[in-house]
């Protein structure tokens, strides 16, 4: 009986969508957005919600945490690159070990081959020849005790062998957290780099917000920009050794003048992994560009610079083949290509 039932219902069932679907003016509704969407279209808005000021002060915020990271991840960097110095030297000593072990043992398997050949020169018996009988015996003792020194000599190369091995294995492990070193340290540069664009845009906003509503005021002109070094344009920006140049190199000789290329505030100045010492510079309209492979810093982190000004001279330090300057632009984390960016601007290498 109850199969009977179920037998019934299921033909009404289907006849009941069949109408849903064939009535006009019934549709269905689109799905429901993902719950991840939802959250964080809710986290924006609640954003856009807070005051001004609320958002400037957790944007400052945010960009004091990503700084403490970045200088944590230079330390890291620092440590790694100098445990990976020692370690390289320790290799080096060590292959210069197991060369002069080498040495040894050779000179010493070759004083044995002599003294076995002059044994075997006087180990003949004779009644004429008792003597030679007599200095064959004493060589075989002088033989025995050169063959433990061979063998003693064939035990430190092994010995330096495996002080090498073990040396080139220490390298390969500090040289992997030095790269590791490196990528942390640039993933955080480019967090602290986007903390600050917020925070500069926030800014911006207040500062519009807050001005004349009568529009008394000029609108503020478009920065100035000017060329960061002279000198011979060597190298652009794209595909490079089977990596990536992400900017543009000047050549010119050591202690050449470099501009900042528009006017903002210093953010760094001093070493730099890769470029030996560099200085950026955030600047008004969000941009940073970068200096690298520098001689000697002149600008101070926090210091505020003009368009033109003279911010460091050029040097060869770092991954460096050649005094030069390597240029860069950022935008928004981004690293763009500098010089369709500078020819837009009037300015050519």
């Amino acid at each position: 009986m109850r199969a009977r039932h179920v037998r019934r219902a299921a033909p009404i069932a289907l006849l009941a969508s069949l109408t849903l679907i064939s009535t006009p003016g019934v549709s269905f509704a689109d799905p429901a957005p993902a719950p991840q969407q939802n959250v964080q279209v809710r986290q924006a808005a609640a954003q856009d919600e807070k005051p001004l000021d609320e958002q400037i002060a957790e944007a400052e915020k945010a960009l004091e945490n990503a700084k403490k990271q970045a200088e944590d991840t230079k330390r890291k960097l620092d440590n790694t690159t100098a445990e990976h110095n020692k370690a390289k030297q320790a290799t080096a000593d060590a292959r210069d070990k197991l060369a002069k072990a080498r040495d040894i043992a050779a000179d010493a398997e070759a004083r044995l081959h002599r003294a076995e050949e002059r044994v075997d020169a006087h180990s003949g018996f004779s009644f004429a020849g008792v003597v030679d009988s007599v200095l064959s015996l004493l060589g075989s003792d002088i033989t025995n005790s050169m063959s433990r020194e061979v063998d003693d000599k064939r035990d430190a190369v092994s010995d330096a062998e495996k002080t090498l091995g073990k040396a080139e294995r220490e390298e390969t492990k500090a040289e992997r957290a030095k790269v590791n070193a490196e990528k942390a340290h640039e993933q955080a540069t480019a967090k602290q780099d986007e903390k600050q664009s917020e925070l500069d845009k926030l800014n911006e906003r207040k500062q519009a917000e807050e001005a004349p509503a009568d529009g008394g005021a000029a609108p503020a002109a478009a920065p100035d920009i000017v060329k960061p070094a002279e000198g011979t344009f060597t190298s652009g920006y794209g595909a490079r050794w089977g990596t990536t140049h992400y900017g543009v190199d000047i050549a010119n000789s050591i202690g050449t003048p470099i501009y900042s290329a528009m006017s903002g505030t210093v953010i760094s100045s001093g070493p730099a992994s890769g470029f030996g010492l560099w200085v950026r510079v955030q600047h008004d309209n969000g941009l940073i560009t970068v200096y690298g492979h520098i001689n000697e810093s002149l600008v101070s982190v926090g210091q505020r610079v003009e368009a033109g000004q003279q911010i460091a001279t050029i040097g060869n330090r770092g991954q460096s083949t050649g005094p030069h300057l390597h240029f860069e632009i950022h935008e928004n984390g981004v690293k763009i290509d500098p010089l369709p960016w500078l020819e837009a601007h009037g300015i050519t290498l």
